[in-house]
């Protein structure tokens, strides 16, 4: 009997050993910061649906398919090893992966777009004549050959365009909950969260069991 608490002991340190190696960082905690280097092989946002049409209905159309479940992943960025750096991130990929989901369902659009002209117009004159000052003036040709007048005309025109798009999304989302937490680039995380029938009804017994 004690030899078998001896073992079993050893297997659960063996074991305890296995899952800390299997463990993901995202970096190497002893890397300095000046070493770090950005991923490039970065995790794509996006939904995931499931759907039941009930194909072995053949008289209900694909209208009355029924979703059965909703999967959103959201990524953020570290910008850093530490582990206070990987619990914000992880927090904010979450609410990238919710985001997902409300300006999928709706999404308000406001494109704003501004011209401005700005024109400058600057024009200069000098004009020489060899002439007695007062009275008439005359001229020969010889002396209409040393007379000149210059004009110069500078345009200084600027068009400045400003251009503001704004994506506005507000939903109310139900029985959403993570799934999964990883790592997948050296400096990112990824957030997975889902809906399903059942985690929905569980929200509303809960929600209708603590509002008394």
């Amino acid at each position: 009997m004690k030899r078998t608490l001896i073992s079993l002991a050893s297997v659960a340190v063996i074991l305890s050993l296995t899952a800390c190696g299997s463990m993901k960082s995202v970096t190497n905690s002893d890397e300095q910061i000046r070493n770090q280097k950005l991923a490039t092989s970065f995790v794509s946002e996006g939904i995931k649906i499931e759907t039941d049409c009930a194909w072995y209905k053949p008289w209900k159309s694909d209208a009355d398919c029924e979703i059965v479940s909703i999967e959103s992943v959201g990524t953020a960025p570290t910008n850093g090893n530490t582990t206070n750096n990987r619990k914000t991130a992880l927090v904010h990929a979450g609410q990238n992966a919710k985001a997902n989901i409300a300006h999928f369902i709706r999404e308000d659009i406001t494109s704003t777009r501004v011209t401005s002209t700005i024109a400058k117009n600057i024009e200069k004159a000098s004009d020489k004549l060899n002439a007695k000052s007062g009275g008439t003036v005359e001229m020969t040709d010889e002396e209409a050959k040393k007379t000149h007048s210059v004009r110069e005309n500078a345009n200084n025109t600027a068009h400045d365009l400003t251009q503001t798009v704004r994506a506005n999304s507000v939903a109310v989302l139900k029985g959403f909950k993570i799934i999964k937490q990883e790592v997948v680039g050296d400096q990112e995380v990824a957030v997975t969260i889902r809906w399903d029938k059942q985690s929905e009804a569980t929200a509303n017994r809960l929600a209708r069991k603590f509002s008394k």
